[in-house]
C-alpha cells in the first residue's frame, strides 16, 4: 500500500514538473499568470483536482523563473496590473 501511494505521488510530481516545463518553455515567467487563469477558471466550474493541480504548476513556474507571486509583474503588459 505505501508503495503504491508512493508511486501515485511521483506520477502527480512528474505531471507538475512537466507542464510547469511546457509553459515555462512557452511563455517564460508569463506561465505563471497563464497557469493561476486557468486555475481560477477550473474553481469557477467546481473542478477541485484541476484547480489545485494548476496551482502547484504555478508555483513550479514561479519556482523556476524567480517570481515572486503578488509582487513581480513579468510578461503582463502594464494595463493588466
Amino acid at each position: 500500500m505505501l508503495l503504491s501511494w508512493l508511486a501515485r505521488r511521483r506520477a502527480y510530481q512528474a505531471l507538475i514538473d512537466a507542464e510547469a516545463t511546457r509553459l515555462v518553455d512557452a511563455e517564460g515567467g508569463a506561465g505563471y499568470y497563464t497557469a493561476r487563469q486557468v486555475a481560477r477558471l477550473a474553481r469557477e466550474r467546481g473542478d477541485v483536482p484541476t484547480a489545485m493541480l494548476l496551482s502547484r504548476v504555478a508555483r513550479q513556474v514561479a519556482d523556476r523563473t524567480g517570481l515572486v507571486p503578488g509582487h513581480s509583474k513579468i510578461g503582463r503588459p502594464e494595463a493588466e496590473w
